[in-house]
């Protein structure tokens, strides 16, 4: 079954439009929304079919020096 999941990301401010771009660029990959900017905190929500994707997205970044630490992985919450 297909389930909606979130990632909660800590970042620094100067990495989430960058982030953003990478993840968009991947036509349906997820979403990214900005919960605090100040602080560099993000969620990206997808779908369980793309999980795998997605962590390879986020493992990439990080091999490239992109500060990302994932906070939580869970089943999407249902707010935006």
């Amino acid at each position: 079954m297909l389930k909606s999941c979130e990632y909660i990301i800590q970042t620094k401010k100067e990495n989430i439009d960058f982030i953003n771009k990478i993840v968009e660029a991947y036509d349906g990959l997820g979403n990214v929304r900005t919960l605090d900017n100040k602080k560099g905190l993000i969620k990206i929500i997808t779908n369980s079919f793309l999980l795998d994707d997605m962590d390879k997205v986020l493992k990439k970044l990080k091999e490239h020096d992109v500060f990302i630490e994932v906070l939580e992985k869970r089943e999407w919450l249902g707010v935006l």
